[in-house]
């Protein structure tokens, strides 16, 4: 009995043990089913990442006056600056969009997240690089207290500007717009797989009615970032302070892409409607500042708390509304083409939205006459030939005759609080004073809170079309190229929506400068705008962009009424032999899982049947 109790004690310590392991093993497989294998998991950080994609570039947006100001740059110049990113984006996205299709999708999206985050850092060196605000001696012309005055009668003439003082940070200037541009660059190479990838990601793993729901969610985000990136910039800006390595199969599928009309031109009708926000919302802050006499701060944060929400709801209500309707890719179509129109004819009363230029002395009309013919146009005048006045900057004063001046000094203001202004002839001596900014305009107030009021009617409306268009360009596709389609429209978005219009845009708005500074000799920033010719102008190229979305949709429509099965992939109905297989077999799990053929069949026959909903849920237990 004694001999047994140790043996009979091992044996049970050995069936403890291999309990125990087996204990073990199974904790260990229910640790491998992760809380974040979850596809909400992946929308919500997804969503996170489209909006500090979205809150970056719009930062970049709200400061576009303050970077012309600090590094004296023209309009052309920021829009450079602001196209950088879509540059970086360019060369990559494709090859991503491809290849990344065939790998690991979300660590894909986590790499290109971490590649942006370098590019945010480096975007902020030209704060820490530069000295900005630190100004020594000699490096301003204003007056002891501040003030830009006359320099006559010896109240300043002795502490004039030291042009080498004042030039010599010339080159570190421009290293800081070349840094600029790097970062941008380098944001636009993180940002390649997080949209093309995420969308296909979401579209693959959820039940196709929820699909427009969830990349609605997923383009309000990348819509909202903008909100949070408007706001930042009104905060801050109060302060004072490779195909090399391409498969020669790209050049063939991109061509059997572009060979589909509807794909062509919902593509190109989508590149539009970016344009159109590429280019007038990367200027509306300026517009804002020089049509209606807002600070830059101000025309900050009334587009981050009005135009940015509600295109942000305007995406997420397309979305939703598909959804609802359930509507067909025709449907969808006519939804498009219907908040085009709308949002267009919103573009054509901001023509009769504005205020204009004013009297500026010595721009628009002569000094101390404001009918005289004939008279030539010069700044500089008899009244302040002696004051020294400089052209680098731009600090306006309206006079008590109701004329703009470009500064106190080309008032002829001796005084620092700006009192016995030589330049106001037309009013008594006693009244010669100017008070800080531009003279307001007649009905200028109103027209602001109309213009306000359209813009976010047309924010919201406009951007209804988003979604209803990023459905009907994946159903026109087969599903293995899928996530390749979405890698040709953020190309072509980059290529043809992105990068000309800033450009274009900011090339037209310097063609109705009325007055330039110089800096060291050389021409500056603009800083007096024709406001007739600059609305008429800004506002044109916008409804030339829209109307050429709707011809585009137009024709997508026509496409879709005359031969619907021709361009829609079966996506609404039963599927074909690649389709049904596809639906079982993603490129996430090619070549490692491979499906038996007969559960193929029985997937085909599934799909056939009449309740989709049923079929999904039973093609889960095949």
């Amino acid at each position: 009995m004694q001999g047994k109790k140790p043996g009979g004690s091992s044996g049970g310590g050995r069936s403890g043990e291999l309990q125990g392991d087996e204990a073990q093993r199974n904790k260990k497989k229910k640790k491998k089913v992760s809380c974040f294998s979850n596809i909400k998991i992946f929308l919500v950080s997804e969503c996170a990442l489209m909006l500090a994609q979205g809150t970056v570039g719009a930062y970049l947006v709200s400061v576009l006056t303050t970077l012309e100001r600090r590094f004296n740059l023209q309009s052309a110049d920021v829009g450079v600056i602001a196209s950088s990113f879509e540059i970086g984006n360019l060369a990559l996205i494709l090859f991503v969009s491809y290849f990344g299709a065939r790998g690991h999708r979300p660590r894909l999206i986590g790499c290109g997240g971490i590649v942006m985050a370098l590019g945010a850092l480096l975007s902020a060196l030209p704060e820490f690089l530069t000295h900005q605000y630190k100004y020594e001696a000699g490096e301003i012309r204003w007056g002891a207290e501040g003030r830009d005055v006359c320099a006559a009668n010896g109240s300043g003439g002795d502490q004039g500007p030291d042009p080498d003082l004042i030039c010599r940070s010339r080159t570190a200037t421009n290293m800081m717009y070349l840094l600029l541009i790097g970062a941008q660059v380098l944001l636009g190479i993180g940002a390649t797989p997080v949209q093309p990838l995420g969308v296909s990601y979401i579209d693959d793993h959820v039940r196709r009615k929820d699909s427009s729901l969830y990349i609605g969610i997923l383009f309000t985000m990348l819509v909202f970032g903008p909100a949070c990136g408007f706001i930042l910039g009104s905060f801050c800006t109060k302060i004072y302070v490779d195909a090399v390595f391409i498969d020669t199969m790209i050049p063939k599928v991109t061509k059997h892409l572009l060979s589909n009309p509807v794909f062509t031109c919902i593509v190109l009708a989508a590149c539009m409607e970016i344009a159109v926000v590429a280019g007038f919302a990367a200027f509306l802050g300026k517009y804002l500042e020089q049509q209606f006499n807002l600070t830059t701060s101000s025309a900050n944060q009334l587009l981050g708390m009005t135009a940015i929400p509600c295109a942000c709801l305007g995406i997420f209500l397309g979305g939703l509304l598909v959804k609802k309707l359930s509507l067909s890719a025709l449907g969808a179509i006519r939804m498009a083409m219907l908040v085009n129109l709308v949002s267009t004819a919103c573009y054509v009363s901001f023509l009769f939205l504005g205020c204009d230029t004013g009297p500026v002395a010595g721009v628009t009309v002569p000094y101390g006459n404001t009918s005289a013919p004939g008279v030539a146009l010069d700044p500089y005048s008899p009244c302040n030939k002696n004051c020294e006045c400089q052209t680098d900057s731009f600090t306006p004063v309206c006079g008590a005759d109701g004329i703009t001046y470009l500064s106190a000094c080309f008032a002829g203001c001796n005084s620092t609080n700006l009192t016995g202004c030589a330049c106001l002839t037309t009013v008594p001596a006693e009244n010669t004073t100017v008070v800080p900014g531009k003279c307001p305009s007649p009905g200028c107030q109103e027209a602001f809170l109309t213009f306000l009021c359209v813009m976010c009617v047309c924010s919201m409306i406009g951007a209804m079309a988003q979604t209803p268009s990023v459905i009907i360009l994946i159903r026109t596709v087969s599903p293995e190229l899928k996530s390749y389609a979405l890698g040709v429209l953020f190309l072509l978005l980059r290529l043809l929506g992105f990068i000309p219009p800033p450009l274009i845009f900011g090339a037209g708005i310097d063609s109705t400068c009325l007055f330039w500074s110089t800096f060291c000799g050389e021409q500056g920033a603009c800083v007096l705008y024709d406001n007739v010719a600059y609305r008429y102008l800004y506002v044109s190229i916008a409804i030339v962009l829209k109307s050429s979305a709707f011809v585009l949709y137009t024709t997508t429509w026509q496409c879709l009424r005359k031969n619907y099965k021709r361009y829609i992939k079966n996506h609404e109905g039963g599927l074909s032999t690649s389709e049904f297989f596809a639906s079982t077999l993603t490129l996430d799990n090619l070549g490692r899982d491979p499906v038996p053929a007969s559960q193929t069949h029985r997937t085909k026959f599934i799909y056939n049947l009449e309740d989709h909903e049923w079929c999904e849920n039973m093609e889960s237990v095949l």
